[in-house]
């Protein structure tokens, strides 16, 4: 005779207890201790279990923060939301990203500086208007172009530069720990300030 169907709550059930055990897990040993067959049995499910509802390790990586990465892409948007002036727009949203990266460091470290295992192969490409703050900075970038403010130049290609000056503020001095460098917050200011004269008229 056949097992009955789970019912939706049982599901989510399932799939909560999974994402509780691999949380757990990373608390108590790090990343190194996620694999399936630990979260499994853990979770008090089969390793195909996991594989049946998030697909890969990485998947079930990714649902541990989106809803915390989600809150934080509508602050993005609320910021960006402030400033009619594309300038102004751009400063504020480098200075939100750089708080971020202080103030949500947990999510910041596990999303963002995660680098990935070779074991978990190589995931699939993303299209970078999935995520908000690149997208709100090329549509700055574009406004700014537009009203003379903004150097020429393929504003998603801009967008990645300033990107990356913002993470490699917050980056460099976590994973080069050993290097006698200046903190987020003491670089923050002269971080946008550099950013800004690179992109502006």
């Amino acid at each position: 005779m056949a097992r009955p169907k789970a019912t939706p709550e049982q599901r989510a059930e399932v799939r909560r207890s999974i994402q509780r055990a691999a949380a757990d897990l990373y608390r108590e040993e790090g990343l190194a201790a996620i694999s399936a067959r630990a979260v499994a049995k853990k979770a008090g499910v089969s390793v195909g279990t996991i594989y049946s509802y998030f697909g890969d390790l990485a998947g079930l990586g990714q649902s541990l923060w989106e809803g915390r990465v989600a809150r934080q892409e509508q602050v993005f948007r609320d910021v960006a939301a402030e400033h009619a002036d594309p300038v102004l727009r751009l400063q504020a949203l480098l200075t939100s990203y750089l708080l971020f990266g202080v103030e949500q460091h947990e999510i910041y470290r596990s999303v963002l500086l995660f680098v990935r295992p070779e074991s978990l192969g190589v995931p699939d490409k993303q299209d970078l208007s999935d995520f908000a703050f690149p997208t709100l900075l090329a549509q700055a970038l574009r406004d700014g172009q537009a009203s003379g403010q903004i150097v020429a130049g393929e504003p998603a290609d801009l967008a990645q530069v300033l990107w990356s000056g913002v993470h490699g503020a917050i980056a460099l001095p976590i994973n080069l720990a050993r290097v006698d460098l200046k903190s987020v917050e003491e670089m923050r200011d002269m971080t946008v300030d550099a950013l800004m004269r690179m992109v502006q008229a």
